[in-house]
């Protein structure tokens, strides 16, 4: 399955609980299984964009992999001449 695939899923049985076509006792454990197929279309989405940034950034002759961040600045809070 891809991500709109488990979209649908999703989506497929949530309606299906809210037209009340399932008992009480199922209810909770399809609502679970809908969740899962939401958050793997989230994360296939997710893995889709950052895939396509990649590509986007090569095509316009940018290495994304050979950039280095600042290192963070440490600011010392407990200086001793603020005492």
């Amino acid at each position: 399955m891809d991500g709109i695939d488990h979209y649908k899923r999703a989506e497929e049985i949530a309606q299906r609980i809210a037209d009340g076509r399932v008992s009480d006792y199922d209810k909770q454990a399809l609502a679970t299984i809908a969740q899962v197929h939401a958050t793997l279309a989230l994360t296939a989405a997710q893995a889709h964009a950052t895939a396509f940034r990649k590509q986007l950034a090569r095509a316009n002759g940018i290495d994304l992999d050979a950039k280095t961040k600042a290192a963070p600045k440490y600011v010392n809070l407990l200086d001793d001449e603020d005492m």
